[in-house]
C-alpha cells in the first residue's frame, strides 16, 4: 500500500476497496458461518394468463364507505394487490386516506381463517350444518325470534339478496348500526320531506359555504367533497374567483384550517348559532318560512357583540351568494339537521344541495333493537361486520344484552371483541377478495371485483346471503376443475367450461334487472362496465322533494335548546381522521400516520385549549419531556382515564376525544393503542355529553408526536394572501420574500464551456430530454394526508412503532407541516407538505463521502443504496429534513413486537441477535416488487418514483422498436402522492417539455422556492395559498401567535 502511496495510484477509492477486500477476506475464515440464508427463486412452469413479471396489472373495482363506494383501480403484481390508485375513468383527482390505506388491512396477520364455536376452532362443514339446520329451523317460524344486526350497506345486489330473505322470514328484524353513521341524517330527511332521500352536496357549485361542525375536508362527507371544494380554489391569476367557508367548530380541524373565517364554538352552541343564523336570515331577505323558528328565540345575552357581528355577516353573505350550502356534521341531532335542511331549502333554487333516492338500505335501528332484546323478543342474533361490543354507547350496555341471548353468531374482518362474546365466529372477506356493487355518494352504479382469492378462506357478504336464501353452494366447497377443462380455449357466444363465481352472478342478475339491455348487447356491456368500474348511464336525476313545513313548523316551535352553561365543560366525540370509529385500527399505516392537525402518531388524547387546561391546572405536554398529564373525566357514574393534549384553536370549556382507540382485544397493531372513548357515549345524544368533571390523577403518559414546533419565526415558509390583496398586488411573492441569490459556487461548472466557476445547473435544467419537477399548491392541499400513505404503500416505507417515533426515526418520505399565525382567538393553520426537493445544488451530495447520494442526468438527487456507509452526513446537511434513515431492519423484523426478559419488556428491535426475525409473510405480500427493500445502516428519501419514470421509458423504447425512440407523452408520468391527491395539489412532470401542466404552473404568479435564500435550487415550486376573507369581518392578525403545546 505504501509502495502504491508514493507512484500515487492510491486514492480514497482504492483505500477503501484494499481495506473491504482484507476485511472480507478475514470474515471468510474466521466467521463463514455468517452468511446470508440461500432462497431459490422458482419459475413458472405454465404462466398464468396475461402475468409477466414485474409488470403489473390493473383492475376496476370500489371501496364500499359510510358515504357511498369510492371507485379505485387496484394495481396487482402475480396476482398480488399491492398499492390502490384512484380510477381515472372515474376521476381525475385521487382517493382518500383511508381507501389507499385500506390495501394493508388485506394482509392483516390478525385476520384469522379459522372458525370457532365458543372459542374452539371447528371445520367449515361443522358449521354450514349448523348453519343449515338454523336457517331450516328460521323458515319453518317465517324468521320470529330472529334479528340480523349488520353494519350499513349500499349495494343493490344486497337489497336484493335482503329482501328475498325477508320473504322467506317476515318476522325477523332487520338492523344496521354505524356510530358515527347517517342514521340522524336520514331522521331529519324522512321527517323534512316525508320520504327517505340522500343529500349530495354540490361542492362545486357552492360560492359560500357554512360547516357546522363538519370535518368535511378530511373525507368525512367522502373523498368528492375535497374534490368538488378546491376546484375553486385552484387560481390560475389573480382575476380568477374563488368560493368562501365559513367553519364553527369546538376543535381545530383541517377544514378550520382552510376556512377564510372560523369561529371556535362550543358545541353545546351550535343550537343557539343555527338559530341565531336563521333570524338574520329573516331580517336580511325575509325567509318566511324560517321565522317559526325564532318565534321565541331571543340571542344570548352572554354573546360578545364581536360574535353576533360574525353571524349577521354571514347570514347577508349566504343570503346574497349565488350558490350558498350549509352543512352539519352528520352526528349532530335531528332538531340540528332539521335546521340545516330548512336553510338550504329556503334558499330556493339557489341550493347547492339536491336529493336522490335513498343509498343505504333500510332497516331498524340499533336502539329498537335493543329494546326488542331486553324484552326477550329475540333469541338468535347474526352480527355481520359490525363490533357492537367495542363501539356500542355506554348507556346501551350492549354486552350484557348480548350475552343474554341463546346464540350469536359473528362474521367479521377480524376476530375482535363482539367474537368474543359470540357463540360462533365466522371470517368475512375484505372488498378486494369478493364480488360486490354499490353506489357511489351521487348514486352512480358500481361494481366490487376481486383481485385475489380468499387469503384466509373467509367468505364474502354476497355469498352469505345466497346461502341464507337457500343456495348451499354458495358456502360449500367447490369441485376441483379438471385440468383438461381448464386447457380448452373459450368458445365464443357458449357458456363457460368453468362455472362463474357465484357472487359474479349475483352481480350481473342484479345489474340487467336495473339496466336492461338486449342479449346481444349484454356481453359487450357486462365487460365495458367491469373494465370502468362504474356505470355512466345510472347517474340518477334529482328528486323534486317538497318540504313538508307545517310539520316542520310544529316541531321547532316546541325546541327547547339544550345548553350547557358557559362555564361548564362539555366532552364531544369524534370519529378519528385516520382509524374512523375504531374499524381500521388494526391499520399499522394509519396508526403511525401523525394526525395532520394534533401531529399525534399511535394514540388518541384529551383535546382542550390553553386556558381550560390553565383553568383546571393541567400539565402542558412539552416537547423535550414528551409527557402528557393523565386526568379521569367522570360523568354520572361512569368514568374513564386518558392523556391531555393542549391544543390552539379550541374552544374555551370544551373537550374532544377521538374515537376508535383503547381495543382491549389481543390485535398485534391495536391492542393498548390509546383510549377508549365509548364508556362514556349515550344512545340519545351520542355526538357530546355536558354532564362531566376533569379529575387529576398526578400520573403521566408518552404521547408520540411527529411535528414538535409549529411556528415559522418570520421566515416565509408558507406565503399568504387574501383574494383582494392579490388582486391588487400580483407580485405579492417577492414582498415577502428574500432576494433572490446570485449563483455562487466554489467549484467549476462541469457543464459550461468556459468553465466559469457556479453551480452545475445553471438556468434550472442542463439539456437531455427529461428534467424532473414538481408543484405543490398550498391553495389546494387539505392536509389530508392521502399523499403519504400512497407513498408509503408506493415504496415499501414500514413502520416503526411509538418508540421508534418518539426517538424521531418515523420513516415517511413525505410529511405534511403545519404553522400557526395569529392569536389563540384568532388563529390560523397552514399546511404545507415537505419532501425531498430534489436540488439542483444538494447540500448532502456534497458531504457524502462514498457517493452514496447522487444527481442523475434527470436532474434527480438520487440515493445508491449498496454504497451507503450510513455516516448520516447528508441527513445532518439537509435544510428540508427529509432524509430518513434505517437505524434497524424494520423490514426484516416485526417492529411491534416485544419480549418479557425478567421484569422487563423489551422491544424486539432492541433484542440484536436474540431478537426474532422476520416480518409476518402477509404483510410481505403487500410490497412493490419494482422498489428496492432497504436495511439497517441506509439512508432513504423521496425518489420522485423513480420506478415509474423509468417504467415510463422502457414502455417508450418498447414502442419504438428499433426506431428512434420518441420522449415520454406529456404529463403521462404520475408520483404516487400526485395521484393519489384528491385535491389535485400536487402536479409533476417534464420541465424540458414547455407543453406539460408543471411547466405552466411553475410560471404563476404565486410560485416561490422555499429556503432559496440557502441556493439550494429545488425542483419543487410551491403556489402561495390565497384566502378569500369577507371585508365585513375584522381580518386575522398577520403576527404571529403563541403556540400553547
Amino acid at each position: 500500500m505504501d509502495a502504491m502511496k508514493e507512484e500515487g495510484k492510491m486514492n480514497r477509492r482504492t483505500f477503501l476497496k484494499t481495506i473491504s477486500a482484507a476485511a472480507m477476506a478475514t470474515g471468510s475464515i474466521a466467521a463463514t458461518g455468517c452468511r446470508r440464508p440461500e432462497a431459490f427463486l422458482v419459475p413458472y412452469t405454465n404462466s398464468p394468463e396475461w402475468i409477466i413479471p414485474g409488470k403489473a396489472l390493473f383492475y376496476a373495482t370500489s371501496r364500499p364507505t359510510r358515504n357511498g363506494a369510492e371507485p379505485i383501480l387496484v394495481e396487482s403484481h402475480e396476482g398480488r394487490p399491492t398499492h390502490i390508485h384512484p380510477n381515472p375513468y372515474f376521476s381525475e383527482y385521487g382517493v382518500s386516506t383511508q381507501t389507499q390505506a385500506s390495501i394493508l388491512d388485506l394482509y392483516d396477520p390478525d385476520r384469522d381463517g379459522r372458525i370457532t364455536r365458543n372459542g374452539e376452532v371447528v371445520s367449515k362443514k361443522e358449521f354450514i350444518d349448523f348453519f343449515k339446520s338454523q336457517l331450516q329451523q328460521w323458515n319453518d317460524r317465517k324468521g320470529a325470534g330472529v334479528a340480523i344486526l349488520s353494519f350499513p350497506v349500499i349495494s343493490p345486489t344486497f337489497d336484493r339478496l335482503k329482501t328475498e330473505f325477508l320473504e322467506k322470514c317476515p318476522h325477523a328484524t332487520f338492523a344496521f348500526y354505524d356510530p358515527v353513521g347517517n342514521e340522524n341524517r336520514k331522521e331529519a330527511i324522512k321527517r323534512f320531506y316525508g320520504v327517505s332521500y340522500s343529500p349530495v352536496f354540490q361542492w362545486e357549485k357552492a360560492d359560500v359555504i357554512l360547516s357546522v361542525g363538519c370535518d368535511f375536508c378530511s373525507a368525512e362527507e367522502g373523498v368528492e367533497a375535497i374534490r368538488g371544494f378546491v376546484k375553486s380554489r385552484k387560481l390560475k391569476d389573480s382575476s380568477s374567483s374563488m368560493n368562501r367557508l365559513y367553519v364553527v367548530e369546538n376543535r381545530m380541524t383541517v377544514t378550520g384550517a382552510m376556512a377564510d373565517h372560523r369561529l371556535a364554538l362550543k358545541v353545546s352552541d351550535f343550537e343557539l348559532f343555527l338559530l341565531t343564523l336563521c333570524y338574520f336570515l329573516t331580517q336580511e331577505k325575509g325567509f318566511e318560512n324560517l321565522k317559526p323558528a325564532i318565534t321565541s328565540f331571543s340571542i344570548p345575552a352572554d354573546w360578545s357583540a364581536e360574535l353576533i357581528n360574525w353571524i349577521k355577516v354571514l347570514a347577508k353573505d349566504l343570503a346574497d351568494a349565488n350558490a350558498p350550502l350549509v352543512v352539519i356534521s352528520r352526528m349532530a341531532p335531528v332538531s340540528q339537521q332539521l335546521l340545516v335542511f330548512a336553510i338550504n331549502e329556503a334558499f330556493g333554487e339557489r341550493k347547492a344541495v339536491r336529493l336522490i333516492p335513498q343509498l343505504e338500505s333500510e332497516g331498524a335501528s340499533f336502539l329498537e333493537l335493543c329494546e326488542m332484546i331486553k324484552k326477550e323478543e329475540i333469541k338468535e342474533l347474526l352480527i355481520i361486520g359490525a363490533n357492537p361490543v367495542y363501539n356500542a354507547p355506554g348507556d346501551s350496555h350492549w354486552p350484557e344484552l348480548q350475552r343474554s341471548l341463546p346464540s350469536v353468531v359473528h362474521f367479521g374482518l377480524l376476530n375482535d371483541e363482539t367474537a368474543a362474546y359470540a357463540t360462533w365466529h365466522i371470517p368475512l372477506s375484505h372488498y378486494l377478495e369478493c364480488w360486490g356493487d354499490s353506489k357511489t355518494s351521487s348514486g352512480l352504479y358500481v361494481t366490487q371485483q376481486p383481485l385475489i382469492e380468499p387469503l384466509f378462506g373467509s367468505i364474502g357478504l354476497l355469498e352469505l346471503f345466497a346461502f341464507m336464501n337457500g343456495r348451499w353452494e354458495a358456502l360449500e366447497e367447490a369441485e376441483p376443475t379438471p385440468p383438461s377443462l381448464l386447457a380448452q380455449p373459450p368458445v365464443a357466444g357458449a357458456p363457460p367450461f368453468i362455472p362463474l363465481p357465484l357472487g359474479l352472478r349475483l352481480v350481473r342478475d342484479t345489474f340487467f334487472k336495473l339496466f336492461p339491455a338486449a342479449d346481444a348487447d349484454k356481453d359487450l356491456i357486462w365487460r365495458k362496465l367491469l373494465h370502468d368500474g362504474f356505470y355512466k348511464e345510472s347517474l340518477p336525476q334529482s328528486v323534486n322533494a317538497v318540504p313538508k313545513w307545517e310539520e316542520w313548523s310544529k316541531s321547532v316551535e316546541n325546541l327547547k335548546v339544550q345548553r350547557v352553561n358557559k362555564e361548564q365543560l362539555e366532552l364531544v366525540f369524534y370519529p378519528c381522521p385516520k382509524v374512523d370509529e375504531g374499524s381500521l385500527a388494526n391499520n399499522g399505516w394509519l396508526q403511525e400516520l401523525p394526525e395532520t392537525v394534533t401531529k399525534l402518531c399511535w394514540d388518541n388524547a384529551l383535546l382542550m385549549s390553553p386556558n381550560t387546561a390553565k383553568r383546571y391546572g393541567i400539565f402542558a405536554r412539552k416537547a423535550d419531556s414528551r409527557k402528557a398529564e393523565i386526568v379521569r373525566i367522570v360523568s354520572g357514574e361512569k368514568w374513564i382515564e386518558v392523556a391531555t393534549l393542549v391544543v390552539p384553536g379550541h374552544a374555551d370549556n370544551s373537550l374532544s376525544l377521538a374515537l376508535g382507540y383503547g381495543r382491549k382485544k389481543e390485535l398485534r397493531v391495536a391492542a393498548g393503542v390509546g383510549f377508549n372513548a365509548y364508556p362514556l357515549t349515550k344512545t340519545e345524544q351520542f355526538w357530546w355529553i355536558g354532564d362531566c368533571t376533569i379529575q387529576k390523577t398526578n400520573r403521566f403518559y408518552d404521547l408520540a408526536k411527529s411535528q414538535e414546533h409549529q411556528l415559522m419565526h418570520g421566515r416565509p415558509l408558507v406565503k399568504i394572501a387574501s383574494l383582494e390583496y392579490f388582486r391588487k398586488h400580483p407580485d405579492f411573492i417577492s414582498e415577502q420574500g428574500t432576494e433572490e441569490i446570485p449563483e455562487v459556487s466554489i467549484y467549476e461548472n462541469p457543464y459550461s464551456g468556459q468553465k466559469e466557476k457556479g453551480p452545475a445547473y445553471r438556468g434550472g435544467v442542463w439539456g437531455g430530454p427529461y428534467q424532473w419537477g414538481m408543484v405543490i399548491d398550498l391553495g389546494s392541499c387539505v392536509g389530508c394526508n392521502a399523499c403519504v400513505v400512497a407513498c408509503q404503500s408506493e415504496n415499501n416505507i414500514p413502520i416503526v412503532g411509538k418508540g421508534q417515533v418518539m426517538r424521531g426515526r418515523i420513516m415517511q418520505w413525505m410529511r405534511i407541516d403545519n404553522y400557526y399565525q395569529g392569536s389563540d382567538e384568532n388563529l390560523q393553520m397552514f399546511f404545507e407538505p415537505m419532501l425531498c426537493q430534489q436540488c439542483e445544488n444538494a447540500p448532502c451530495e456534497s458531504v457524502c463521502p462514498v457517493y452514496a447520494t447522487v444527481h442523475s442526468k434527470d436532474g434527480l438527487n438520487v440515493m445508491v443504496y449498496n454504497r451507503c456507509i450510513g455516516t448520516r452526513a447528508c441527513a445532518a446537511n439537509c435544510p428540508y429534513k427529509v432524509r430518513r434513515f434505517n437505524f434497524f431492519d424494520y423490514n426484516k423484523r416485526d417492529v411491534l413486537k416485544k419480549k418479557k426478559i425478567g421484569p422487563f419488556e423489551i422491544e424486539n428491535l432492541y433484542l440484536g441477535p436474540f431478537g426474532d426475525l422476520g416480518s409476518p409473510l402477509t404483510i410481505q405480500l403487500q410490497r412493490n416488487p419494482n422498489v428496492t427493500v432497504r436495511m439497517r445502516g441506509v439512508m432513504e428519501k423521496c425518489t420522485f418514483c423513480v420506478q415509474r419514470i423509468e417504467e415510463a421509458k422502457i414502455t417508450v423504447l418498447a414502442k419504438s422498436k428499433g426506431t428512434e425512440p420518441k420522449t415520454i407523452p406529456t404529463d403521462s408520468v404520475k408520483t404516487a402522492c400526485q395521484q393519489a391527491c384528491p385535491a389535485g395539489a400536487i402536479i409533476f412532470g417534464n420541465l424540458m417539455d414547455q407543453q406539460s401542466t408543471v411547466t405552466k404552473w411553475k410560471k404563476n404568479e404565486r410560485a416561490y422556492r422555499i429556503l432559496q435564500e440557502l441556493n439550494t435550487r429545488p425542483r419543487i415550486t410551491y403556489l402561495a395559498r390565497i384566502n378569500n376573507p369577507n371585508p365585513s369581518i375584522a381580518p386575522h392578525t398577520q403576527s404571529e401567535g403563541k403556540k400553547e403545546n
